[in-house]
């Protein structure tokens, strides 16, 4: 066993020398990789004694004989990984080619040398294609190369390499194939082999031939050799066609023509005339087709009238004008002379201020040189002239293509065709509003016209504007489906200057809109202050200038502001209208200015004349005031603020009057001095009441529209103890305002908290209203107001205070709460708490369980998130911050935190502040394995508990999780809904009424696991229903009354328990031991019952058969004599084998049955019976 051990250590140990050996080093990472992974001999000593203590030892090794160290060393090797040898991708390739192609009458014929290099040994197939051609020769080297021909790929090379090196190959290969002749063009195409380079040189015996090459890459002439070429009449074109599938030569043959004839040449004229206001355009395609010789150069002929813009085509070289009497001679250079086709365009322009006074002719371009010209004629005429054909001379008209007015076609020259051109004019219908705005210094007009434009545009438009006007703005507007017109510039002229001419940058053609803004100053006196006078006011209307206008209608609107009184006093040429009708099909240009004016009347009017005066006057002002009294009473001292709202309407006035009570005239303080200031009225006026002094109120302009006033001052009073009342009654000063149209206001008392304010007498002219929803919307809510009057007219006001003592309140109050709890397996509970509350506090304190960890939004108010504040640390004490909410609006509070612990004891947050808190829910999720066996605390099982399948209950709430949110966010303006909270396990709801602080006030819950908790039950009833098997019948029921009597005390006392218990355990339990206990009696009273069925039927056998002689009849033999059966022996003492009946019940029974027959036995009797018988 030794040797055995030391050679598989040894083993072991050389094994993973040679695995180390074949890791190189990292310094030596930079070496060569064969050097690194070859094997180094090392030698190796194997100690003989202390194996483990040596090889434990760093760098230690092992000694073995020679050959056994050979064979391993064999067996290394062989397991190291052999790298596979790099083979290159193809084992054969074709590297260049040079094909020379040489035409001949019928065939031609291809001389290639393709270059090869074999890579791999063996044999090899290199692919040459030609599948299309004939092979004429194929030689490798001096040797005849080996072709094989293949149905589906065509010819192969066959080679054979010997060697690793690979090697270079050379084959000549000529084959040939018959060209394509079509008339006019030669063709042929090849499937020749593919190379990387492929150069190709073809000879065509003839000059000048055009050789076209596919797929051209590349291609030239042979370089140097075109003098030779063509004096030997041959053409040599070299080509590179790449890797191509497939070669194709195309060759034309040289044209002799016609020798020493000229060109002969038709033209095909295409030509285009565009006629616009002062300027004709032409342009002129001329299509030459060629026969017979070359044409390098042409001549055309134009009007002398006409100037030649251009001449232009890609062959065009130059091209050059000389004048010639009536006529233009173009001479135009080609950069190639044209063989078959040439094609020149010339454009010509001819500019005229009389163009339209004459007939318009139409220029002739005519072809020099040409054996026939023909042609067709196109003519447009811009859509602001009209033209009609005068002269047509040589010309056939056709149907005019789309965007032509006019078309001919001619077949010689010359023609003559001349067009009458007019302009012409536009049909112009406007639509005009104008909107006058009357105002005390000066009147504003503003003329919208939309135009509706046909026919033909316009660059310029003209209206008349009303002497003694200015035109302030000239614009383009774009309203009504109308466009705005692009204005250029404007200018009055004429000698009065009310002719308005409005040039236009672009043309104005359909539905356009154009406004005019035009001020008038009115210096009439009676318009600047209320005189009751009216005056007469011209309201000249501005309008399109008739001339070239072919409908016109208009609307007015009259706008005035309030202070003045507008009415028709002539209105001749207009008819009344409605302003909503005068908007009709159109909109109005007020753009939000003159916001205090008003629509007064509306006209409509047509182009007949207008005569229109108005009636302005200034109406006088009309003054609204409004009073707010606010009587704030404290002890020792009553603050009065008097607001007045004026509303000055109309005219503006210089001054107010207010009348003051001169005891207070000292007192009252101005606290409005920026908007007008107080003074004594000198002398005072005569109807100022007896008692009071005339104030008046002055601005640093004259006051006019809506004026507010404010003054203060303070009255002292006795100061009042505790259930003290006011010795007199505190009559409120009246402060009124005098020279208004119109007055009303309202009294407001307000009061400190401990005082009761009552009026003293009757409230002379006032009338009680809510001091919290019906005061004036101009004025601030007054918290603390107790009691509100309004009155319309003079009035009277005396009150009385008594002060009583104030009792501390809560400050928050809770209404609404539901806390969700999450129990987890880990040993944390999950915590999410919902209040719903009212709070007068800038912050509520609050105290949450030691060891909490915050969610990422640990506080949210209504949906918004909040930062905690930390309090007391020791105490784990929070601020939440209130600031910003309403004390009299409920609002939600929200709390996201996890901390440690379990079930057994749920502590809720504590808010030391003691608010008055409501109804709060409680809902814990705790593990589906657990089974609640009863809760501890102040708080009431929300919960009902059904029967399901499994004869078990559950306990289901009366309202869930989702439920009791709706019912605490219900009727809250949330920014955002709570956030989702996760829960995992079975729900257990809890409710209770101001819960208090933990522990008294945490919920505790006691729970098993179900498994265990029915895995007992189960237990505990099976066995002791096992162990009173054999207690008689009295000890079992018993047993089961005492089980009865246990589950209704449990119910009473400890209903969650009992229902938990009493489910399929128990009575499977119950039913196992019922079972049991019957199959126990069965087979003990079995042989009881079998023994008493035999003994009765021979009973009832001869009780039916014939009596026998007395004689022969023996006497039975008595129970003593009789040996006692087996089952009787084996019965328990004092127990009968029938059933558990004793012998003691049964001799009682006997004695009882002989009493009944007169002292004798039963069996005597049944005897003496069959005796008589």
């Amino acid at each position: 066993m030794t040797s055995v051990r030391i050679w598989a250590i040894c083993t072991f140990v050389v094994f993973l020398s040679v695995t180390a050996s074949a890791q190189p080093p990292a310094e030596e990472n930079n070496g060569n990789k064969a050097d690194d992974t070859a094997i180094r001999e090392q030698t190796i000593y194997v100690p003989y004694s202390k194996l483990q203590e040596v090889f434990e030892e760093q760098g230690r090794g092992v000694f073995l004989p020679y050959e056994q160290f050979q064979k391993l060393w064999k067996q290394a090797r062989a397991s190291l990984p052999t790298e596979p040898d790099e083979k290159p991708p193809v084992a054969a390739l074709v590297t260049e080619i040079e094909s020379v192609a040489t035409v001949g009458e019928e065939v031609v014929k291809v001389e290639a040398k393709l270059k090869l290099e074999v890579l791999t040994e063996g044999w090899h197939e290199v692919p040459l294609r030609l599948a299309d051609a004939a092979i004429l020769s194929a030689k490798l080297g001096d040797q005849p190369a080996r072709i094989v021909s293949k149905p589906q790929v065509g010819y192969t090379l066959l080679v054979k390499k010997e060697g690793e090196q690979p090697e270079e190959l050379e084959l000549a290969l000529e084959y040939t194939k018959a060209f394509s002749k079509s008339p006019g063009q030669n063709s042929v195409s090849f499937q020749a082999p593919q190379a990387p380079v492929n150069r190709w040189e073809i000879h065509i015996p003839e000059s000048g031939v055009k050789v076209e090459v596919h797929p051209m890459i590349a291609a030239t002439e042979a370089p140097g050799e075109g003098a030779d070429d063509e004096a030997a009449g041959e053409t040599v074109v070299l080509a590179f066609v790449g890797a191509a599938p497939s070669m194709r030569i195309d060759w034309t043959p040289k044209a002799e023509g016609a020798a020493g004839l000229e060109a002969l040449a038709s033209v095909q004229a295409d030509q285009q005339v565009t006629i616009d206001e002062g300027v004709v355009r032409t342009k002129t395609q001329l299509t030459y087709k060629i026969s017979r010789a070359e044409l390098s150069q042409m001549s055309v002929e134009t009007p002398s009238d006409h100037r030649v813009l251009n001449v232009f085509d890609p062959n065009v070289k130059e091209w050059t004008v000389a004048q010639d009497e009536n006529v233009n001679k173009i001479t135009v250079q080609l950069y190639e002379p044209a063989r078959e086709a040439q094609t020149i365009t010339v454009e010509l322009e001819k500019f005229s201020d009389d163009l339209l006074d004459g007939p318009v002719p139409v220029p002739v371009v005519k072809s020099l040189g040409v054996g026939r010209q023909q042609g067709v004629v196109l003519v447009r005429v811009t859509p602001a002239l009209r033209a009609e054909p005068v002269t047509r001379n040589g010309l056939l008209q056709m149907d005019a293509a789309k965007g032509w007015n006019f078309s001919y076609r001619y077949a010689s020259l010359p023609f003559d065709l001349s067009f009458s051109v007019e302009k012409v004019e536009p049909q112009i219908r406007t639509r005009e509003l104008i909107e006058a705005y009357f105002e005390p210094e000066r009147l504003t007009v503003d003329l919208f016209v939309l135009y509706d434009i046909k026919r033909a545009g316009v660059f310029q438009l003209e209206l008349d504007v009303p002497q003694g006007f200015e035109v302030e703005d000239v614009r383009g507007h774009a309203a009504a489906g109308a466009t705005a017109v692009a204005r250029d510039t404007y200018h009055l002229q004429g000698d009065d200057k009310t002719r308005l001419v409005v040039n236009l940058s672009s043309k104005a053609e359909g539905k356009v809109g154009l406004l005019v803004e035009l001020t008038q100053r009115l210096e009439d006196p009676n318009l600047l202050t209320p005189t009751g006078n009216a005056s007469d006011i011209a309201l000249p209307l501005p309008r399109v200038a008739p001339q070239g206008v072919e409908q016109s209608t208009g609307r007015l609107i009259v706008y005035g502001p309030e202070s003045l009184r507008v009415n028709p006093t002539t209105q001749d040429g207009v008819q009344a209208i409605s302003v909503a009708e005068a908007l009709e099909d159109t909109a109005t240009t007020r753009d939000g200015r003159f916001g205090e004016a008003r629509e007064v009347m509306a006209f409509a009017y047509t182009r007949e004349p207008v005569d229109l005066v108005m009636a302005v006057e200034r109406r006088k002002p009309y003054i609204t005031a409004r009073q707010f009294l606010l009587a704030r009473i404290e002890s020792g001292v009553v603050k009065y603020e008097a607001t007045f709202f004026y509303d000055i309407r109309y005219s503006s006035v210089k001054s107010l009057r207010l009348d003051v009570p001169a005891e207070l005239a000292g007192q009252i303080h101005n606290d409005t001095t920026a908007v007008a200031r107080d003074a004594t009225l000198e002398p005072q006026p005569d109807d100022v009441a007896d008692g009071y002094v005339a104030w008046s109120l002055t601005g640093d302009t004259e006051l006019f529209g809506r004026v507010t006033m404010k003054f203060s001052w303070e009255k002292k009073i006795k100061q009042l103890e505790i259930g003290g009342t006011m010795d007199e009654p505190e009559r409120l000063p009246r402060l009124v305002p005098k020279a208004v149209d119109r007055g009303e206001g309202q009294i407001v008392i307000a009061k400190a908290e401990t005082l009761d304010v009552r009026v003293s007498g009757d409230a002379v002219g006032l009338r009680p209203i809510d001091p919290q929803h019906d005061l004036m919307s101009d004025v601030a809510k007054v918290e603390d107001a107790a009691r509100a009057f309004e009155f319309h007219d003079d009035w009277e006001l005396a009150i009385t205070a008594t002060r009583y003592e104030l009792i501390e309140v809560k400050r928050t109050s809770i209404e609404r709460a539901v806390v969700r709890m999450e129990v987890t397996r880990s040993g944390e509970i999950s915590v999410q708490a919902l209040y719903r509350m009212r709070s007068a506090l800038q912050r509520l304190d609050i105290v949450l369980p030691k060891d909490v960890d915050f969610d990422t939004s640990p506080l949210s108010i209504n949906g918004r998130s909040f930062s905690l504040e930390r309090g007391d640390q020791g105490k784990n004490e929070f601020y939440i911050p209130l600031a910003s909410q309403n004390s009299e609006d409920p609002f939600l509070i929200e709390l996201r935190y996890t901390m440690k612990g379990d079930h057994r004891r749920l502590d809720l947050p504590e808010f030391p502040s003691k608010p008055a808190v409501q109804k709060v829910y409680l809902c814990a999720y705790i593990p589906r394995e657990l089974a609640l066996l009863g809760a501890t605390g102040p708080w009431t099982d929300e919960m009902e508990w059904r029967w399901y399948e499994a004869l078990g209950s559950r306990p289901y709430p009366h309202r869930d999780d989702s439920e009791l949110i709706e019912w605490v966010v219900e009727d809250l303006p949330l920014d955002n809904p709570p956030e989702e909270f996760v829960t995992d396990g079975r729900l257990y709801t809890f409710s209770t009424l101001a819960p208090g602080a933990p522990p008294k006030g945490s919920l505790r819950l006691v729970a098993a696991k179900e498994i265990v908790l029915h895995g007992s039950v189960f237990a505990v009833v099976v066995i002791l229903g096992l162990l009173l098997i054999f207690q008689p019948l009295s000890h079992k029921f018993a047993a089961v009354a005492l089980l009865v009597a246990l589950l209704l005390a449990a119910g009473v006392f400890l209903p969650t328990f009992s229902r938990q218990i009493m489910d399929g355990a128990l009575f499977s339990a119950v039913a196992i031991v019922a079972a049991v206990w019957l199959i126990w009696h069965v087979i003990k009273a079995w042989p009881h019952v079998i023994a008493a069925l035999s003994r009765r039927r021979p009973a009832a056998a001869s009780s039916t058969s014939e009596e026998p002689p007395a004689e022969a009849t023996a006497e039975p033999e008595s129970p003593a004599e009789s040996p006692p059966s087996p089952e009787a022996e084996d019965a328990p003492e004092g127990e009968s084998p029938f059933g558990g009946e004793s012998e003691e019940e049964g001799d009682t029974e006997s004695k009882k049955s002989e009493e009944a027959t007169g002292g004798e036995p039963a069996d005597d009797q049944q005897k003496g019976g069959r005796d008589d018988a």
